[in-house]
């Protein structure tokens, strides 16, 4: 299914695994945006958002298994400036970056 260049209730990020010595930066986090009362979701080995406040967001999500959560494909995950510019962000690989590397 597809969620396209629509807007946003809330965006957060929490952490997943354990505090990290080169810091939480590359750690795994859940990344929970909300779109009509919908949560949506993902996994990434970054913090930061992919999306900011204000802009338009469309992506390609899927049920689990069990049907009870909205898995995004952080790959096809695009927000939309003002503007309409493509914002690209985030760390869209499963793999771990090495520590101290960003």
């Amino acid at each position: 299914m597809r969620i396209e260049k629509s807007g946003f209730h809330a965006y957060n990020t929490y952490l997943e695994e354990p505090p990290r010595d080169a810091g939480n930066e590359t750690a795994l986090h859940r990344h929970v945006i909300i779109i009509g009362g919908d949560k949506y979701s993902f996994f990434a080995h970054w913090s930061g958002k992919f999306a900011h406040k204000g802009e338009r967001i469309s992506f390609t999500w899927d049920w689990d298994r069990t049907g009870e959560f909205r898995n995004i494909d952080k790959s096809s995950f695009e927000a939309f400036a003002k503007d309409g510019a493509v914002q690209i962000r985030g760390d869209r690989t499963d793999k771990r970056r090495p520590a101290g590397r960003r």
